[in-house]
């Protein structure tokens, strides 16, 4: 249930660009990358052809196209070809992040804590998720942690999800409790499946397990997907389910509930 680093932002990318664009003391020839420059291969299909002559010298369109292999070609060891020409130039930290998501697509978690962190050197909090999620996939819980934390801090909207999940893998399951219900206050769908599995596998609790499945029924999750969840998987018996539509529907400690026909 750990969320990985928030899809890259195109929006981000265009004001990374605009910042570049309103360096005026920079002169092309002021970029001298140290690494040679990708090969260009397959950038006519993406229609950035165009854009591969300035990144001989400029580090936004080698990030533009680094980008494009991530997001369009899911080719991640393509776009991190770029995004370390594009740092080879100028260390930016949008870049940095991004190398760190392709690092982590890649399972090379080691080295996508090193982009982590020179990305949040540089200023970029989005990371402080990347560099948390990296530890829990080493297994470095407590480290994961503390980076989680410093995202929620900043109120990163992912921080506290991943909370919930790295604290049941601890065997903390207060603090995950905790964790998993700040997310549900953000409106987090997601949360309510992590909480849900929380009180059945580790809590032991099928009632709570079963009503927050149900209070995300026909948000982001069918009817027939929770049920089959609930009795199919979880070898829920019905009474139990009844118990918990009725726990979300009457309690307060549910932002959202389903007021339908279980048809149970």
């Amino acid at each position: 249930m750990i969320k990985i680093i928030t899809k890259i932002s195109f929006t981000a990318l265009l004001l990374l660009s605009l910042s570049a664009c309103n360096d005026n003391t920079k002169k092309e020839n002021e970029f001298n990358p140290s690494l040679p420059m990708p090969s260009t291969k397959g950038l006519s299909n993406m229609g950035l052809i165009g854009i591969a002559h300035d990144a001989k010298k400029d580090p936004i369109p080698a990030t533009k196209i680094g980008y494009a292999y991530s997001e369009k070609l899911k080719d991640y060891e393509k776009a991190l070809e770029w995004f370390k020409y594009s740092d080879s130039m100028k260390s930016m930290p949008q870049n940095s992040n991004y190398a760190c998501y392709a690092l982590q697509q890649l399972k090379k978690y080691e080295e996508a804590i090193a982009w982590c962190e020179k990305a949040i050197n540089l200023g970029n909090d989005e990371a402080l998720i990347g560099l948390g999620y990296s530890y829990s996939k080493l297994n470095n819980y407590n480290e994961s942690i503390k980076w989680y934390l410093e995202a929620s801090k900043k109120n990163h909207p992912d921080a506290f999800i991943n909370l919930g999940t790295v604290y049941s893998n601890t065997g903390d399951y207060k603090n995950s409790e905790k964790y998993y219900k700040e997310a549900i206050k953000n409106n987090d769908y997601q949360a309510y499946q992590g909480i849900a599995k929380l009180y059945h596998d580790k809590i032991k609790d099928d009632i709570k397990a079963s009503a927050y499945a149900i209070a995300v029924i026909n948000t982001k999750y069918t009817k027939s997907s929770v049920l089959d969840l609930l009795k199919n998987t979880w070898n829920i018996p019905n009474e139990t389910i009844k118990k918990g539509y009725e726990l979300q529907l009457n309690s307060p400690d549910f932002p959202i509930k389903f007021k339908g026909d279980l048809g149970l």
